[in-house]
């Protein structure tokens, strides 16, 4: 019987080391796409942060940047877009992204803490719109990396690419 309990308890931490270890995202349609991406067309990406808490608005800056890089050409490489541009320039679509959440956790806080710490997140709102300004969708979405930090995917950069991730899946979406 003692056996049976140290095995459950071993099989317990090592599910809990596991799913720690990994990075994650999610989305949530508000509106369905509305008609199929013409991808043979371009996108204008803007990525904003204005309503981004106070203390969080330098960590937010540089997820913007790094999602704006992330998906510069992965919209292409996905076959959703023919090309990308950043706003201010004009493309036949505007992709608008407004991270409303940042989470950074420092390296020395996930090495003294461990998985306590937690995971570093983003949160965003993201639009498509058609040369119109009509929306074509509407959904949130948000990425976050793995709470262990001997994880290789601990690190905020992958809570930006579960983002990026996350975004091109609901554009997949028929």
């Amino acid at each position: 019987m003692l056996l049976k309990i140290a095995k459950i308890a071993v099989l317990l931490v090592l599910l809990a080391f596991v799913s720690a270890c990994t990075s994650s995202g999610t989305f949530t349609v508000k509106q369905q796409l509305v008609e199929p991406i013409n991808n043979q067309k371009s996108v204008s990406i803007v990525v904003k942060s204005d309503k981004v808490p106070e203390g969080e608005k330098e960590d937010a800056a540089t997820a913007c940047r790094s999602l704006k890089e992330k998906l510069y050409s992965r919209l292409v490489s996905e076959g959703l877009f023919n090309s990308t541009v950043f706003h201010p320039n004009k493309g036949d679509y505007s992709l608008e992204i407004d991270v409303t959440g940042v989470r950074l956790v420092s390296s020395t806080a996930r090495i003294m803490l461990g998985i306590m710490a937690g995971a570093s997140g983003i949160e965003a709102n993201v639009l498509l719109k058609d040369s119109t300004s009509k929306v074509l969708t509407d959904f949130k979405a948000d990425g976050s990396s793995a709470n262990h930090p001997l994880s290789s995917e601990s690190g905020f950069d992958y809570a930006v690419n579960q983002l990026a991730d996350q975004i091109v899946q609901a554009l997949n979406k028929k």
